[in-house]
């Protein structure tokens, strides 16, 4: 039934669409067919042998980037520059090698030519064609369209379908001339021949290393090689730390330093192997030009054209090979020196990771000796401890600030063999210590109070002493406090309440007065006053009085002196023998008797109370000596008034 409405317009078109099915398909057989074929040989080992050329230039590139040395500044950059010169040549070979594979595809058989030729000349006319049917469909569905709006009802149904097989039409046609136009296109495309495809892989490789394309590097590089240079290592005042670290870098530069001297030795190799062919060939054209001049001479008009034509070839074709064999020996000289620089360079970190070696184990040695040094020191100081201190408490003390001393003397030697920069190390600490310092005010102060406290005017356990108002014996001194026995009583009596009152020892350095006993001197003064009667007899008083506290004190007087005595020798001053005194002054109510006398501190509360009780006897004894009567005696610490 469809042939009944196709007219012989429509007949040609399905020949053409025919033709158009068949060009396509063969253009996708061919292209299918030139896609699984294998590369060509020369184009594909010039891409491998650039690709090997580049890596090796980036892993050397990568070298270095910390110099240990003013040596290896100059072997990198010698290594730098003659990687980077080999790259370059590399790319100068790899463009001349694909001019050549151009030259010979040009002048290899015209068959693969013809049928590339005839490939493009049926897409374009298929293309044509997939035009045109599109434009006659359309035209005819255009026709229908207005068929449909004067026909029949009777008719319409015909036409509606009609045009729906022919939109369909329309659409496959369309899908058609897409794809034919899509394969032109490539077809006609730039890079679509082999050394087309060549170059332009070359020119991306090429773009992908910037060094490659210029020598502004060079600058650069020298500029980083003498910033770098600054900040070359020291070994002679580099810690064990920056001795290790720096010894495990020099083993991996020496082992990739290795690597690459073996990657330089198998591009040379492989550059070896890319020269045999073209160098042959470059033999080749050498013996037959030589073979065309060595040739008599002839009178030949054709025989001399024909011979001047195949020098005019030879001529070329030798530019060309000439043109990749050139940058290929330059390379493989250039292959030779940097590996031959590499090594030098290998052997020189060689040397100074040997260098770097005998500083650590020298630093090693040192430390050692140092700590063996204050070991000893630490075993004379407790002998001698032991020996001179027969205190057991100071003997503790002097053992504990030899911990002290020592410990912190092997940190510092430790720490200062250890780091590596020490100017940096002591500002960190200096930093820190103010830090602690800050934080820690109190404990330092009550520390440096320690020191104080076990010298030779120090406390001592069992010393009465007076601080901020509350008085007791000590009992205990340690590192950052003092503790006492509280005493408390009055001034005549004192005795423990019981409880223990603990002190930082900084209150050594406080405003607050801090009393203590002289040493060597268990002994305080006391003072007792006596307001005698106007119509009293004040020698006789004086007399009484003193004989009184005389016959008292003469008990113990012995331990008095030998306390004096004792305390003379210890602070190097001279002071007055302790004995009683009296004083007369004037009051409201009469004449004030005072007498001062020395007390032991253990027998205070006994002897005043014997000293009362003189008193007493003393003024009931002789009755010229009367008190007033508003006034009663009272004894009290001397310093109390």
């Amino acid at each position: 039934m469809a042939s009944e409405f196709l007219s012989d317009d429509r007949k040609c078109l399905v020949r053409g669409h025919g033709f158009v099915a068949r060009v396509v398909i063969g253009a996708l057989v061919s292209m299918t067919v030139a896609a699984t074929a294998p590369p060509a040989g020369s184009g594909e080992d010039v891409l491998q042998y650039l690709g090997r050329t580049i890596d090796w230039y980036r892993r050397v590139a990568s070298l270095g980037q910390t110099p240990i040395s003013t040596q290896e500044v100059v072997f990198r950059d010698t290594a730098r520059q003659s990687t980077r010169r080999v790259l370059q040549l590399g790319f100068d070979f790899a463009r001349a090698q694909a001019a050549l594979l151009s030259a010979n595809q040009k002048s290899s058989t015209s068959a693969p030519a013809a049928a590339g030729g005839d490939r493009e000349r049926n897409l374009a006319l298929a293309a044509a064609a997939a035009v045109q049917r599109v434009n006659q469909l359309q035209t005819q569905i255009d026709q229908i369209e207005r068929d449909i709006q004067n026909a029949s009802a009777t008719s319409r149904p015909t036409l509606n379908a009609r045009r729906d097989k022919l939109v369909a039409e329309l659409n496959l046609a369309k899908a058609r001339q897409e794809v034919v136009q899509n394969l032109s296109e490539f077809v006609s495309g730039p890079g679509s021949g082999a050394a087309g495809g060549l170059l332009e892989k070359i020119a991306d490789l090429e773009r992908s290393v910037p060094d490659a394309q210029n020598d502004q590097s060079t600058k650069s590089g020298i500029d980083a090689s003498a910033a770098a240079s600054q900040q070359m290592s020291n070994p002679d005042s580099a810690g064990i730390i920056g001795l290790v670290s720096e010894m495990f870098t020099l083993s991996q530069k020496m082992g990739n330093l290795k690597d690459l001297a073996q990657d330089a030795a198998r591009l040379r190799e492989r550059n070896d192997k890319l020269r045999l062919p073209i160098r042959t060939e470059l033999l080749d054209a050498i013996h037959r030009g030589d073979a065309l001049a060595a040739a008599g001479e002839v009178d030949d008009p054709q025989t001399l054209a024909a011979q001047r034509k195949e020098l005019d070839a030879l001529a070329a074709r030798f530019k060309l090979v000439s043109a990749a064999a050139v940058p290929l020996g330059e390379q493989n000289i250039l292959l030779d020196a940097s590996r031959t620089n590499l090594l030098a360079w290998r052997d020189a970190l060689n040397r100074e990771y040997h260098g770097a070696l005998r500083h650590l184990l020298v630093r090693l040695g040192a430390i050692a000796v140092a700590i063996l040094v204050l070991l000893g020191i630490s075993k004379l100081w407790r002998r001698a401890t032991f020996r001179y201190v027969s205190d057991g408490r100071r003997r503790v003390q002097f053992l504990l600030l030899r911990r002290i001393v020592i410990g912190c003397l092997i940190v510092i030697v430790v720490v200062a063999g250890v780091a590596t920069e020490l100017g940096s190390l002591a500002t960190y600490a200096g930093l820190l210590t103010a830090g602690i310092a800050v934080a820690l005010q109190s404990v330092i102060l009550s520390g440096a109070a320690y020191f104080f406290f076990i010298g030779r005017y120090g406390v001592r356990v069992g010393d009465r002493v007076t601080i901020s108002g509350i008085t007791g014996d000590v009992v205990d001194t340690g590192l950052f406090r003092l503790y006492l026995m509280e005493l408390a009583g009055g001034g005549r009596d004192l005795n423990p309440t019981g409880r223990l009152v603990v002190f930082s020892n900084s209150v050594l350095f406080q405003p607050s007065p801090f009393f203590k006993q002289v040493p060597g001197a268990d002994y305080v003064w006391h003072e007792v006053a006596l307001t005698l009667a106007p119509e009293s007899d004040y020698h006789l008083a004086e007399q009484r009085l003193l004989a009184a506290i005389e016959s008292v004190y003469a008990e113990y007087r012995e331990e008095i002196e030998r306390q004096h005595s004792n305390a003379m020798k210890m602070v190097h001053v001279q002071m007055p023998p302790p004995r009683p005194e009296g004083r007369l002054r004037f009051v409201d109510a009469g004449l004030e008797f005072a007498v001062r006398y020395p007390v032991d501190i253990r027998r205070a509360a006994e002897i005043d109370d014997r000293v009362t009780r003189k008193l007493v006897e003393a003024i009931d004894e002789e009755p010229k000596l009367k008190l007033v009567a508003s006034s009663t005696p009272k004894i009290q610490p001397a310093n109390s008034r």
